[in-house]
């Protein structure tokens, strides 16, 4: 029997209602670590960096545990989706910072005319 990748990802969107369900399981999977990252980002301050990160790792894996209970499969005995989750945890931020430092050269930009 496979895993059953379309009920992981029913668990995980209705952990996430109010995130559009996007790219199948995956995708639902992708959004559970992006909107982690934004938690921390939002409630967790004055922190080093790797504390947050650790943080949103904690947090993603927690509701992956989530559908772990509702599907009864053992995701997080999975290596592979370990580290998937923290690179995606540090691609995320990454792409913020970027956003961050463009909208500071836009809005240079922008108040030079």
């Amino acid at each position: 029997m496979g895993i059953p990748w379309r009920k992981i990802g029913g668990a995980l969107k209705g952990l996430l209602p109010f995130v559009p369900f996007v790219g199948g399981p995956a995708g639902a999977i992708l959004k559970v670590i992006s909107t982690s990252v934004l938690v921390i980002e939002d409630v967790v301050v004055g922190q080093p960096s790797a504390t947050k990160r650790q943080r949103a790792i904690d947090l993603a894996n927690t509701m992956l545990v989530i559908a772990e209970d509702q599907t009864n499969r053992d995701l997080m005995d999975n290596e592979t989706l370990k580290n998937a989750v923290g690179a995606v945890v540090d691609a995320e931020v990454a792409l913020r910072n970027a956003h961050a430092a463009l909208s500071s050269v836009v809005d240079d930009l922008q108040a030079d005319r």
